[in-house]
């Protein structure tokens, strides 16, 4: 990983002596002076480098952090200026080298976390600190991981999209007035075998324009209920030329989607 450049080696001195300074500006802990910074809009600015062109002190630093969260005296826990040091300067090369906001960044190493790297991570040219740090805790296996995660599901999210205006076959193991845990069926409701979802499951499907339990049902795909919490999405199929509204549909399918986030793909 490349060194730091002059104005982001600026950056990391500026919030570093922010932190040093903590430990004597400030009544309330360490800990609590780390939330706080890292969770704030001055935090924010170095983020956006916009600290740079400010006219703040770093005394001014704490008033305004009084201003944001309000003014407390809670918690005993000092840390040493050295360590506060550090720990501002690690913070802003981890933000900086990794891309990650200050938020991010303390929810990766949060203020009782942070110290633990000190004795070690401080001998070290501050990069590759950051990197050892990261490397602990398997960030870039982590990223592999999630960006595999979101092709899988974007590859999902075309395959039951394009699904729409096909005709499909259903078949039904949860008919009307079926009990799954308390939550009474009010639609035919089953499964294609033309789509399998992530969970490697049969991909799921409501019936509408049939009052009657049926065991399968032939019919076009009208739309997707596409969850926004959860991993699998719902086809809705029918057989019959009625036009059904968003807002219809959401009627049907209410008794079970109710406890999703979602929206109506057409």
């Amino acid at each position: 990983m490349k060194p730091l450049t002059s104005i982001e080696i600026k950056l990391c001195q500026l919030q570093a002596k922010i932190f040093e300074n903590s430990v004597k500006k400030t009544k309330y802990s360490s800990p609590i002076f780390i939330r706080r910074f890292m969770l704030s809009s001055i935090a924010k600015s170095f983020d956006e480098q916009t600290f740079l062109f400010q006219s703040i002190s770093t005394e001014e630093t704490f008033d305004l952090l009084d201003e944001e969260f309000g003014v407390s005296n809670y918690g005993k826990t000092k840390y040493t200026e050295d360590q506060m040091f550090w720990i501002g300067y690690i913070y802003r090369c981890l933000s900086i080298k990794y891309n990650l906001s200050s938020k991010t960044v303390y929810n990766l190493f949060n203020a009782r976390e942070i110290v633990k790297h000190y004795n070690i991570g401080h001998t070290f040219d501050i990069v590759q600190a950051a990197e050892r740090m990261m490397e602990n805790i398997n960030y870039e296996n982590d990223i592999s991981k999630k960006s595999l995660d979101c092709m899988r599901r974007l590859i999902y999210l075309e395959s039951v999209n394009s699904l729409i205006n096909k005709k499909v076959t259903v078949h039904i193991d949860r008919p009307i007035g079926f009990n799954h845990d308390g939550i009474i069926y009010q639609l035919n409701y089953g499964y294609i075998k033309e789509l399998k979802t992530l969970d490697n499951e049969y991909q799921d499907a409501y019936i509408l324009g049939e009052e009657k339990p049926v065991k399968i049902f032939e019919g076009k795909v009208i739309a997707v209920i596409h969850r926004l919490n959860d991993n699998e999405d719902k086809l809705v199929v029918c057989n019959n030329d009625k036009e059904y509204s968003n807002d219809e549909i959401e009627k049907n399918v209410n008794f079970q989607e109710k406890y999703f986030k979602h929206k109506i793909i057409r």
